[in-house]
């Protein structure tokens, strides 16, 4: 081996996926997810409220809760009209909610292809309980939201904080619904989390 080879840093793989569209991407995550044992549904802008209203049909607003801020008004609106919404002002409350919560609905800040995981930036009025707490933890995950790996997710928040911008002091990585081998060796789903996860994949409307 020569002086140059030792010498070598070995970069980690940072191609996998870059080249994808979007259609790919969301198709590699999908398959991702299902590995990890994630529910998958497919929507669009459009049908957003609709595919939510069939979901929660039944649940009463106070098993629903919600810890989601977007600026989109219809959204809003139906989140106010429907479910719980977490509320920093009601500080340790909102755990007790989110632990009788049958459904914790989050927006993902990024969803990576490779692994199936979304990634939750729990900042401003975004509650960590909401995606830790309830049975079912239901994810919106706009397609454009999805990247290749985590690799792009840590250049993303490493450029927040050149640029001078804040990041929260919590950020879930989420791969599915909560899961442990370490019993007997055997896979048990739910030890420590929701026992299930929902993945709400939206499509932009052509």
């Amino acid at each position: 081996m020569t002086k140059l080879q030792r010498n070598k840093v070995e970069l980690p793989v940072s191609s996998v996926y870059s080249k994808l569209e979007t259609d790919s991407l969301k198709r590699v995550f999908i398959e991702s997810a299902i590995l990890i044992r994630a529910d998958i549904i497919e929507t669009t802008q459009t049908n957003l409220l609709e595919t939510l209203t069939e979901l929660i049909k039944e649940i009463p607003l106070e098993k629903v809760l919600s810890s989601i801020e977007r600026g989109n008004t219809k959204l809003d609106d139906w989140l106010q009209a429907n479910t719980t919404k977490w509320n920093p002002a009601l500080g340790s409350q909102n755990i007790q909610h989110a632990e009788q919560a049958t459904i914790g609905l989050t927006y993902c800040d990024h969803a990576l292809a490779e692994s199936g995981t979304v990634v939750l930036l729990n900042e401003n009025n975004k509650g960590r309980s909401v995606s830790l707490l309830p049975e079912i933890h239901v994810v919106l995950i706009p397609t454009k939201s999805i990247i290749p790996r985590l690799q792009e997710s840590m250049t993303m928040l490493s450029e927040r904080i050149k640029q001078g911008q804040p990041i929260p002091t919590c950020i879930n990585f989420i791969t599915g619904p909560s899961n442990s081998a370490d019993i007997e060796s055997y896979l048990v789903v739910g030890v420590h989390g929701p026992l299930r996860t929902i993945y709400v994949i939206i499509d932009e409307d052509i």
